[in-house]
């Protein structure tokens, strides 16, 4: 059996399938198509420490929409009046003792059960009737401080009602008989955040009990060559999961040359049993973007409702965190309309907020030397939409420090759009010979190749006829690539892989 964990597809199945996410998501079609029946796709439940299968349907879902939309848990409405409320809260104060009745069992298996009820009895309070209770549990935590664990638990569970977090079907889903059995399994396949809770242990001690091959795909080694810009729980949990990777992994992918360089260097480095080179495989992303033209009127209103014009702005895209440089990205545009006041057009950020950004949205916004409109952030961008702008900017820019491949820069060049990077090595890789590459302590160089691309018409036209002279990925290459690796791995059980 091979099993293949969608636990990060899981975790955020409210977002749009990007980054990360994508890589999943694809990854899981690749296995879907070339194992068929022979693929069990699973989600980890850290509080029980182990796997359990996902339904067929869902998946499809997974596959066809890029998005799992995954039914929550119904709060009850508002009560009618003060009476009626009171005695929803005093029933669910004499439920409490009753469940831990009802799940006295010790271990991750009782804990789970007793949580599972407390959150269906807590889904028939509204949050008018919670917000009562809690005042009341909140004055008796004064008194009895020992209750003040339990109450910040109840709060959680009421945050994830609130938001739609909490899975209708979790009960029947994370059921301890549902628990998939390892002795059966020959491959665990991991290409999601495997650092974020401590599956990568479950599955390395699975790989020690019962010898079942360990598989990851690994994007990049930010957390641990980057730390000073690395989103703070990452940058603790990623190395420690890392390490147990490390300690007992079997096959490695990774996006890009400069990420397996690195690996292997971080291997050497510090002491961690060597992987035979041919076992850490290179596997390039898609991008898949369409770069025929759209319905005329579409593009018209895409430009429209964000006040912009063909050819009349520029493009940085990405999740706007300290790793992606915008900080470099405003002064430099800062810098361009000091010297040429009226003839800088707009530069649009087009990314998620992550991390840490707030500052430097706050100095942007606040910024009197900057104009109005000079950079324009546009957060909840569709495919649609980012197609449009990949179509109609004049260029793009992309001074990342560092990247595991640089998605962005590859995205432009397959639209035929000039590109301005950084000097990365995964950028430089990505970019295949066609963009710009300039050392981010290189101002004087980046306010000049910029000025070049809208002042000087045959630089521009020459720096277009480069990108549109690379050939673009595509998503299918990348399943194509994937299986193919993963069916090379001999199976130390059943001597050949499925």
């Amino acid at each position: 059996m091979i099993l293949f964990d969608v636990t990060t597809s899981y975790t955020f199945r409210h977002w749009n399938a990007m980054g990360l996410l994508r890589v999943e998501h694809e990854a899981i079609r690749a296995f879907r198509d070339a194992c068929g029946e022979g693929v069990t796709f699973v989600i980890y439940h850290a509080e029980q420490g182990c796997f359990f299968p996902v339904d067929d349907d869902e998946i499809d879902a997974l596959i066809a929409d890029r998005k799992w939309s995954v039914p929550a848990v119904d709060r009850a409405g508002a009560a009618r009046n003060r009476l009626r409320s009171l005695a929803r809260q005093v029933r669910f104060l004499a439920a409490v003792p009753r469940i831990r009745r009802m799940h006295r069992a010790d271990g991750a298996a009782g804990g789970y059960l007793r949580q599972q009820a407390l959150t269906a009895q807590l889904a028939r309070l509204s949050l008018a009737d919670y917000s009562a209770l809690r005042r009341v549990l909140g004055w008796l935590c004064r008194l009895w401080p020992g209750l003040a664990p339990y109450l910040q638990r109840l709060d959680l569970i009421n945050h994830r009602i609130h938001v739609g977090e909490v899975d209708a079907r979790a009960a029947a889903r994370f059921h301890p008989e549902r628990a998939v059995d390892f002795a059966r399994v020959a491959h665990y396949v991991s290409a999601g955040g495997f650092w974020s809770d401590d599956r990568y242990k479950a599955a390395w001690q699975a790989r020690e009990t019962h010898g079942c091959a360990l598989h990851y795909l690994i994007c990049d080694l930010v957390p641990v060559l980057w730390r000073h810009v690395t989103e703070p729980t990452t940058k603790e949990t990623f190395p420690l999961a890392l390490h147990w990777v490390l300690w007992g992994v079997d096959q490695v992918w990774t996006i890009s040359r400069t990420t397996r360089d690195d690996l292997l260097g971080h291997i050497a480095e510090n002491g961690y049993p060597q992987i035979a080179p041919d076992r850490v495989t290179p596997v390039y992303l898609g991008c898949d973007i369409e770069t025929g033209p759209a319905a005329p009127e579409d593009e018209a209103a895409i430009l429209a409702r964000h006040d912009l014009a063909q050819g009349g702005f520029v493009l940085m895209v990405g999740t706007q965190e300290p790793r992606k440089n915008h900080d470099f990205a405003y002064r430099l545009w800062r810098e361009l309309n000091r010297r040429r006041p009226g003839a800088v057009p707009p530069l649009v950020w087009a990314g998620q907020p992550g991390w840490s950004i707030g500052p430097l949205l706050e100095q942007v916004a606040g910024d009197t030397g900057l104009p109005h409109g000079a950079i324009r952030i546009l957060s909840d961008v569709s495919d649609a939409e980012l197609a449009t702008l990949y179509r109609a900017c004049r260029f793009t820019i992309y001074p990342s420090h560092y990247e595991g491949w640089g998605l962005p820069v590859v995205e432009s060049l397959a639209h035929g759009k000039p590109c301005i990077a950084s000097d990365a090595p995964s950028l430089i890789e990505a970019g295949q010979g066609a963009c710009d590459h300039i050392p981010t302590i290189d101002g004087e160089g980046w306010i000049a190749r910029v000025v070049a691309l809208l002042d000087d018409d045959t630089a521009y036209r020459a720096a277009c006829a480069r990108a549109r002279g690379v050939e673009g990925r595509r998503w299918q290459d990348f399943r194509t690539a994937l299986i193919a690796d993963f069916r090379r791995f001999p199976d130390r059980r059943m001597g050949a892989v499925a």
